[in-house]
């Protein structure tokens, strides 16, 4: 028997766990993996219908990047086409998906995609890949809620007001039950809603809000915010869980779980870095152009010690959105490095933290916001920007 037989031939359990092994790679490599034969195909499960229900296949490591002159997703000159990009493999494609000709884009976790049909305010979740849709209450049960909660009258928001946001968690039950969590930029306030049951009508808002300014990141279903409640207080970074099962209907408040030392400094930047969540500040020493990374999971801990080696990867600091990619995708760039706009100037710095010094940058445009087509680096660095 030759060598390409015999795996044909493999037992479907044994094909069963490989499967599940390449899965928690990438989504793409196991779907060419269920490509290979039609006994492949039968022993491993397909993804399509639980794409969204079943977190083992959210696309994670794809994220949606903005075409050339501020094409962003959705944008009518595209016609539906999006271009996605593998933060771990550098991997580009482009597919044509309809429902991006008459929905907005609003948000993307985990590489799923947070929609809004403009024409009759409905909210949906998408699995890009597998084309799994989950239905979302619509804008107008959000604006309600909160103009009862806020003891406002919605007259006094204009609707737009509710489509900015900074952040949206993703959590799923072991029944299935998929829940959304949105933070909301302008009105400083999170409102949730779930996929099923008496709640799936309407949108719920937090009773309370948050401080003007903060900066915050989705992890693992949870919503994290780093904020300063004085100009001389400490950082603070605290935890949004998504709604208890029993009480669909209330929103706990936000929890502190770690104080930041005083010598960060804004600006600030929370991101999720492989399986850590990371807050980016610049040094407090006078005239320092320094900036400083600490691992959340070591603040808990109350270890103050900033790290320097971020697993070779490159953090994009966004005041929007920031966002982490592995220094193998970006073969022009140096490993354990940010990009953001260097201080006091327009353009776009590369920020060594192992040499603890600004590099050379390959970008050399301003900091516009207009995405090159030919400049990789500026198109991930802004493409959240729009949303």
């Amino acid at each position: 028997m030759d060598d390409a037989s015999s795996w044909a031939v493999l037992h479907p359990d044994l094909i069963r766990l490989i499967g599940w092994r390449v899965l928690a790679g990438d989504l793409i490599d196991y779907v060419r993996f269920r490509a290979v034969c039609p006994l492949w195909r039968s022993s491993t499960v397909c993804p399509r219908g639980r794409g969204l229900v079943d977190e083992r296949f959210h696309p994670r490591r794809w994220v949606l990047l903005p075409e050339g002159r501020a094409l962003f997703p959705g944008h009518s000159e595209l016609h539906g086409y999006v271009r996605f990009f593998n933060t771990s493999t550098g991997l580009s494609v482009r597919a044509r998906l309809p429902l991006f000709e008459e929905h907005r884009v609003l948000d993307s976790v985990d590489g799923l995609v947070l929609l809004l049909q403009e024409r009759d305010g409905a909210f949906r979740l998408l699995h890009p890949f597998t084309g799994d849709i989950a239905e979302l209450p619509t804008l107008t049960t959000l604006v309600t809620d909160f103009a009862a909660k806020s003891k406002q009258s919605s007259s006094i928001w204009d609707l737009s007001d509710f489509r900015k946001i900074c952040a949206t968690s993703v959590s799923v039950s072991s029944d299935g039950l998929i829940t959304v969590m949105i933070l909301l930029s302008m009105v400083c306030r999170v409102a949730f809603a779930t996929t099923s049951g008496s709640d799936r009508r309407r949108w719920c808002v937090s009773s309370w809000s948050l401080s003007p300014t903060w900066r915050s990141v989705s992890f693992q279903g949870r919503l994290y915010i780093l904020q300063r409640s004085t100009y001389n207080s400490n950082p603070q970074i605290l935890q949004i869980d998504p709604p208890h099962p029993h009480h669909k209907e209330i929103l706990s408040p936000p929890k502190l779980i770690a104080t930041c030392p005083r010598k960060i400094q804004p600006p600030y930047h929370l991101v999720q870095c492989d399986t850590d969540v990371l807050a980016i500040g610049c040094s407090d020493k006078p005239k320092s152009l320094h900036l400083l990374v600490y691992k959340l999971a070591d603040l808990i801990l109350n270890k103050c010690t900033p790290v320097e080696n971020i697993g070779g990867n490159v953090l994009f600091a966004n005041t929007e959105r920031s966002l982490s990619v592995s220094g193998r995708a970006l073969p022009t760039i140096v490993g354990d490095t940010i990009v953001k706009i260097k201080p006091k100037e327009i353009h776009l710095g590369e920020y060594h933290l192992k040499g603890g010094a600004w590099l050379p940058t390959t970008d050399e445009s301003s900091c516009g916001f207009e995405p090159s087509p030919n400049n990789l680096i500026h198109r991930i660095f802004w493409c959240h920007y729009n949303w």
